[in-house]
């Protein structure tokens, strides 16, 4: 269904604020006190990608996967919404720049309080993989009042490992494209077909990763790379900016022990053989939590990266439902 977002008016980039929010709701058709569950989607997704008319060759759509799992007594129900944080460059994180948007404020200051006035539901949890599994990690870190359960996929974090592996592939795009400038404008006129991990595909998630984590200081749209694109030495202060928002050194910030310790449910994990090493990540994530004396769960199933998350959301959706007082 279509929303009309007040955070996202006016950003920047001139993206829609009119947006697509995807909703399932039980089939009891009871959504008062119901878990209200988050569902953020990776770079590049938006919301209603996660319910599509037809699912793939031998594999089942979310809303198959938590009927099934619902059918069979091993999830109680809830409701699901499915926001589009999408931007034009990709992406948002989830979070508010003047390079990007406001997408921080859409979750939590529309969406969550749409979502539980008009279904009445009940306790709220993230969850996501890979961008979305970044999101799923920090907003309930930064809003612990809003969200009381995460279930994090393969989550953008531990930035050293998952980002600075391409920074040298986007060096060589950048200088044979002209500059970030440049590349924008022949991708956006002649888009090819690129993978995430091909040198285009890293170079356009390095930029819009600059566009969420270091946004230009008074310059509305634009943003600083971490790295110098003629010769690939890297900018220590604008590094620095960018992992400010890693999760791994987020959750040492004064006064997440008492957030971590305040979650009903902390759920991470990802592929051991996941290209950008997030599965290293979550488990940093994972130990830094229990220094903090909370309690998470972790599983780590053999895979790449785009093989974890049907995994991992059937092992860990019912315990978070339960967590969060689904009956």
């Amino acid at each position: 269904m279509p929303y009309e977002s007040r955070a996202l008016k006016e950003n920047p980039l001139g993206d829609p604020f009119v947006r697509d929010i995807a909703l399932y709701r039980p089939p009891s058709g009871r959504t008062e006190g119901k878990p209200l569950l988050l569902l953020l989607t990776g770079f590049t997704g938006a919301g209603w990608m996660h319910f599509p008319h037809r699912n793939r060759y031998l594999s089942e759509t979310f809303p198959q996967v938590i009927e099934r799992l619902q059918r069979t007594g091993a999830c109680p129900e809830a409701v699901v919404v499915a926001p589009d944080g999408m931007s034009m460059l990709g992406g948002s994180q989830y979070l508010n720049s003047t390079a990007t948007g406001a997408y921080e404020d859409y979750i939590v200051e529309d969406i969550v309080p749409w979502a539980k006035e008009r279904y009445r539901t009940g306790a709220v949890g993230v969850l996501g993989h890979s961008s979305g599994g970044y999101g799923a990690l920090v907003l309930p870190l930064r809003h612990p009042r809003i969200f009381s359960a995460l279930l994090a996929s393969a989550p953008d974090s531990q930035f050293e490992y998952c980002y600075q592996p391409d920074f040298p592939k986007a060096v060589r795009v950048l200088k044979e494209r002209g500059g970030p400038t440049r590349f924008l404008e022949w991708l956006f006129t002649t888009p090819p077909a690129i993978g995430s991990a091909s040198p285009v595909g890293a170079t356009l998630n390095t930029l819009a990763m600059a566009s969420c984590y270091s946004p230009t200081i008074g310059m509305p749209g634009a943003f600083d790379l971490p790295f110098a694109p003629e010769t690939g030495a890297i900018d220590e202060t604008v590094w620095r900016r960018w992992l400010a928002w890693d999760p791994v050194r987020m959750i040492r910030n004064e006064g997440m022990a008492g957030v971590v310790r305040g979650m009903r449910s902390i759920q991470v994990g990802g592929g051991l053989s996941d290209e950008w090493f997030l599965d290293v990540g979550a488990h940093r994530f994972a130990e830094e939590v229990r220094a903090l004396g909370g309690t998470v769960r972790e599983e780590y199933p053999p895979g790449t990266h785009g093989d974890v998350w049907p995994i991992l959301l059937e092992r860990f959706l019912p315990d978070m439902v339960r967590a969060l007082g689904g009956e």
